[in-house]
C-alpha cells in the first residue's frame, strides 16, 4: 500500500493509498459541513444542498447526470451526517478520470434551479416521513433530540418538514457560501490510483474553488441526561439508550469500541445473548459507538413488547453494573480482539471503505494511521482498562433514554 498526500495552493487536500491488486478506485470529496454547523432556521440545509447538486450543472441535466452514473457501471452518491458532506463514486481504475469529472462538477458548479428545488423539496419530504414512519430510525431521531438538547447535535440531519417547506434558493447559495470551503475540503481516493495522475485530474479542476467568507466555529457539545418518552400506536416499543463517549481524536476510543461489542457489538455479545439468547425477551439489540470531532457515543438499541418492556430494561442494566463490577476475563475480551482484527482486516479488502477510513483519519488526525497501528492500538488494550473506561462511561447520572412506541410507566428511576 502507498500512502500520499498533497495539498492545492487554495488548501484543499488530496489523499491517496494505491494497491495495484484492486480492479477498481472509490473516491470521496468530503467537505467539512454537517448539520451540527446549522444554525436554528438553517436546520436541514446541509443535506438539502447534497440533493440539489445531482440535479443539474450547466454542464450536466439532472438525466445526464443519471445516465453517466450508470454508464460508469460503479456507484455514486451523496451522504450527510452531523460533521460532513460527502459525495463519492466506486469505479473500474480505468473510469477514475470521468468519475472525478462528474463529482467535482456536482460540488463545484450545481445551478439550483428553482423548478428542481421544488421538486427535490417534495422528495426531502418524502424521506422524513419515511423517516418517521421507521421507529428503528426515529427512536434514534428522539434520543438525539433528548440527548443533546436545543443545540445542532440534537437536531435532525434531514431537517424538520415545516422548516423544509419553505426553504427558498437564496438561503440554499447564502448557507453553501459559508459552509463550503477549500482549505476544510478533502479528496480521498483508494484502489488502483496513481497519486500524482489522481493530483492533476483534481489540480485543473479545484484549483480556483475559493471562500472568502468568515470562518464559523462550532459550539461546544452539551449533554441533558433523562428520559424521553414518546408514545405512539406501535407493536413494540423502540429503545436507545446512551451515554457520552470519547471523541475520535482521544486514545480512549481503543478500549471505548471494544467495551462496545463486549456489551452488544455482535452475537456472542453480553446483551445479545442474554437478552435474546437466554431471556427471548427481543429479536435484536444491539450496542454501538459513534465518534465525532469533539465527543462521541456509546449506545445501545432494542425492540421489544410492551410487556417485555421493564424485564429488558433491568437485564440491561444488571450487564451494565455487571461491566463496571469487575474486569472482563481474559478469554473474552481475546475473543472480541480477534473479531475485531478480522473485521478490521476483511473490511479493508473494499476500496470503499480504504477511501472512507482514509478521509476519516486525516479530518480527524490529519494524518495517515496504517491498519497495522490501529490493530496494534487495540490488541494492545487492557482488561483494566477497558475497567478503568466502564466505571467512567457507564455512570447512571450521564444516561439518556428514548422510548418509541406503546410506552406506559414512569423509568425515571432505572439504575444503570
Amino acid at each position: 500500500m502507498a500512502f500520499q498526500k498533497s495539498v492545492l495552493t487554495n488548501g484543499l487536500r488530496v489523499v491517496t493509498e494505491e494497491d495495484p491488486h484492486f480492479h477498481s478506485a472509490a473516491v470521496g470529496v468530503w467537505l467539512n459541513v454537517g448539520s451540527r454547523d446549522e444554525a436554528p432556521a438553517e436546520n436541514g440545509l446541509s443535506h438539502f444542498l447534497e440533493h440539489m447538486a445531482f440535479k443539474g450543472t450547466p454542464k450536466r441535466s439532472a438525466l445526464d447526470i443519471a445516465r453517466e452514473i450508470d454508464q460508469l457501471g460503479g456507484s455514486c452518491n451523496a451522504f450527510t451526517s452531523k460533521e460532513n458532506t460527502c459525495f463519492h463514486g466506486k469505479v473500474l481504475a480505468e473510469h477514475l478520470p470521468r468519475a472525478v469529472d462528474l463529482l467535482s462538477d456536482l460540488v463545484l458548479h450545481p445551478t439550483y434551479q428553482p423548478q428542481d428545488l421544488e421538486r427535490e423539496r417534495q422528495v426531502i419530504l418524502e424521506e422524513i416521513a419515511a423517516q418517521d414512519d421507521n421507529p428503528e430510525d426515529q427512536v434514534q431521531v428522539q434520543f438525539a433530540r433528548g440527548f443533546w438538547g436545543d443545540d445542532p447535535f440534537g437536531r435532525p440531519i434531514l431537517g424538520e418538514e415545516d422548516q423544509i417547506s419553505q426553504v427558498t434558493r437564496t438561503q440554499l447559495l447564502e448557507f453553501r457560501q459559508t459552509a463550503y470551503r477549500p482549505e476544510s475540503t478533502i479528496v480521498a481516493a483508494a484502489g488502483r490510483v496513481n497519486h500524482q495522475e489522481f493530483l492533476e485530474l483534481l489540480t485543473c479542476r479545484f484549483q480556483d474553488f475559493h471562500n472568502g467568507s468568515p470562518l464559523r466555529s462550532r459550539e461546544e457539545v452539551a449533554i441533558h441526561p433523562g428520559v424521553y418518552q414518546h408514545t405512539r400506536d406501535l407493536e413494540q416499543v423502540y429503545v436507545c439508550l446512551g451515554t457520552r463517549g470519547p471523541a475520535a481524536g482521544d486514545l480512549k476510543r481503543y478500549p471505548a469500541t471494544l467495551l462496545q461489542l463486549l456489551l452488544g457489538g455482535n452475537m456472542s455479545s453480553r446483551l445479545f445473548q442474554v437478552v435474546r439468547e437466554e431471556l427471548g425477551l427481543a429479536y435484536n439489540i444491539y450496542s454501538f459507538t459513534s465518534f465525532f470531532s469533539d465527543t462521541g457515543l456509546l449506545g445501545i438499541c432494542a425492540g421489544v413488547s410492551p410487556k417485555n418492556l421493564e424485564k429488558l430494561l433491568a437485564v440491561t442494566c444488571l450487564e451494565l453494573q455487571k461491566m463496571k463490577a469487575e474486569a472482563v476475563p481474559e478469554v473474552e475480551l481475546h475473543a472480541a480482539k480477534e473479531y475485531l482484527r478480522g473485521s478490521i482486516y476483511l473490511t479493508a479488502e473494499d476500496c470503499d471503505h480504504r477511501m472512507m477510513r482514509l478521509a476519516k483519519n486525516e479530518i480527524h488526525f490529519g494524518h495517515y494511521i496504517p491498519l497495522e497501528e490501529i490493530v496494534t492500538g487495540l490488541l494492545a488494550v487492557t482488561r483494566e482498562e477497558i475497567h478503568d473506561l466502564a466505571r467512567e462511561l457507564l455512570d447512571p447520572q450521564n444516561w439518556g433514554l428514548a422510548l418509541l412506541g406503546p410506552v406506559a410507566g414512569d423509568f425515571t428511576g432505572l439504575d444503570f
